[in-house]
């Protein structure tokens, strides 16, 4: 009796880890590195923030915040590589293969 409890336990921890979790993640984004500083990533902000491109990190839209420079150059970094097909720069970025959105910021 005391395996089949321990076995059901296991398998109930075993479903819900696999399925409780939601749709797998699949594809990958480019986010800005922990390690890179913030005045390189301003600095790439300023260099690649002119027109639309930017507009889903100015104030009032839906990935301001965080406020910082991490998070808007990794939805920056993101957007170029994907409407570019470029690849991820590896001074600034790197890839993950869980989706960043959050809220109403979407990654594509």
């Amino acid at each position: 009796m005391e395996k089949l409890n321990v076995f059901s336990c296991f398998l109930v921890l075993f479903l819900c880890t696999r399925f409780c979790q939601g749709a797998p993640n699949k594809g990958t984004w480019c986010v800005a590195n922990w390690f890179v500083k913030d005045d390189d990533l301003k600095a790439y902000l300023e260099e690649t923030c002119d027109g639309r491109i930017c507009r889903n990190i100015l104030p009032g839209y839906p990935c301001f915040e965080p406020n910082n420079y991490h998070s808007h150059a990794s939805y920056i970094l993101n957007k170029q590589f994907k409407k570019n097909h470029a690849p991820c720069r590896e001074d600034l970025g790197m890839i993950i293969h869980m989706n960043p959105s959050y809220g109403d910021c979407k990654y594509k």
